[in-house]
């Protein structure tokens, strides 16, 4: 039971108590005077907030029960049965390890679902069908399987040649997540999404103008059909090197002024000229590096605990099943970093169009995706990524 005990005290329990401490401070802003939105929309925003922690709080506890069976259950039954139906060598490790990536996919279905067509749907945030819904699930099942697969095969075969094989699996996953970043915009990203060259042949100089100010080469500035599933606005720059493209989300072009968008892509672009995505790589490469070195130093009574044998594809099992309890430990410093960033890529932005201009875009951003402008100190600490609104807009000079 230590592995479970772990497990809740190092991740379950903390998790839990950090939404109900955001719960606390949602009701309590809620019966205080609107900020930034206006009292209905405040309100909305507000209350899609609890319904999602809500909602986070029985995931949380689904995932204590799939942590649970995994340990109790589930590693052995596997092992053993994939055994018995004829799996074996390289096959059985394969098969294994690719059980303990999907079947939590398909247990978290329902909530997923719940969350699209029910809550989203009822804050008019959910455009798709259920048609649609589904067929990302297939495709991101195959990607899975097939990525996963390649993965866990080169994987396990350096775990099996070479002695310092945490250091080697270090390396290779962090391989994996540069070429991620690199090929997501073009490879990945277009099996979900249709991107089409933007049309706005105004808008696209005065963003192309922007982009040559500060030196930032594209593959070009493309629209993407956000809106085929959901209503909120984004852009961001995607990929590394060559593969480097601008995207619009077609509901960010729908309800927001150029101007406003030449402020948010400035925003974007602060990114760039301060090399923050080199800087998260990093931090993801000190995360990665933490894990294989823990997971190379795991102990034995933690094989015996689960009834597996202590192997390649067994370490790489636990390894993935208690990646939550360090990731969620990780998350203060990469939010302290990330919030940085976003500082420094608002003054940026700023300077490129205006504080003022920069303000209101940002506020626009939040009424159109109902956002709660307010949280509690110590969940922003673990969770956000992003500074609380209305600490960037008193950054920017604006009076609120």
């Amino acid at each position: 039971m230590v592995l479970i005990l772990l497990f809740v005290c190092a991740y379950i329990v903390p998790s839990i108590v950090l939404n109900f401490l955001q719960i606390s401070h949602i009701t309590s802003a809620l019966n205080q005077k609107a900020i930034l939105l206006d009292s209905l929309d405040y309100k909305k925003a507000g209350n899609y907030a609890l319904e999602k922690l809500r909602l986070n709080n029985i995931e949380k506890i689904l995932e204590l029960g799939l942590f649970a069976f995994w340990v109790m259950f589930g590693f052995s039954f596997f092992w053993q049965h994939l055994y018995d139906i004829g799996l074996s060598g390289v096959w059985h490790h394969i098969v294994f390890l690719l059980l303990l990536l999907l079947i939590p996919m398909f247990v978290n279905l329902p909530l997923s679902l719940y969350q699209t067509f029910s809550i989203d749907k009822r804050y008019g945030f959910c455009k798709q069908s259920v048609g649609l819904f589904f067929v990302d699930v297939l495709k991101s099942s195959v990607l899975s399987i097939i990525l996963g697969g390649v993965m866990f095969y080169i994987l396990l075969w350096v775990m099996d040649t070479f002695s310092l094989w945490w250091l080697g699996g270090f390396v290779l996953m962090f391989g994996v997540v540069v070429v991620a970043n690199a090929l997501y915009p073009t490879i990945i990203a277009p099996l979900f999404n249709t991107f089409t060259p933007l049309e706005d042949n105004e808008l696209k100089s005065r963003i192309e103008g922007l982009l040559d100010k500060v030196g930032f080469r594209s593959s070009g500035v493309f629209v993407m059909d956000a809106s085929k599933r959901d209503g909120r606005l984004n852009a961001y720059f995607g990929g590394i090197g060559k593969t480097k493209r601008v995207v619009l989300f077609d509901t960010l072009l729908e309800k927001i002024s150029k101007e406003g968008l030449l402020a948010i892509l400035g925003h974007e672009l602060g990114h760039f000229k301060h090399k923050d995505i080199i800087k998260n790589l990093i931090i993801v490469g000190v995360f990665l590096f933490a894990l294989f070195f823990i997971a190379a130093h795991l102990p034995t009574s933690f094989f015996t605990q689960a009834s597996l044998p202590q192997e390649s594809s067994t370490t790489l099992a636990l390894m993935f099943l208690l990646s939550s309890v360090l990731s969620f430990w990780f998350l203060p410093l990469v939010g302290y970093f990330s919030r940085k960033a976003e500082y420094r890529a608002d003054a940026f932005g700023a300077k490129l169009s205006s504080k003022q201009c920069l303000a209101n875009a940002l506020i626009h951003l939040v009424n159109e995706n109902k956002s709660f402008p307010s949280s509690h100190w110590l969940y922003i600490y673990f969770y956000y990524s992003h500074p609380p609104l209305l600490e960037r807009l008193r950054a920017l000079d604006y009076d609120i």
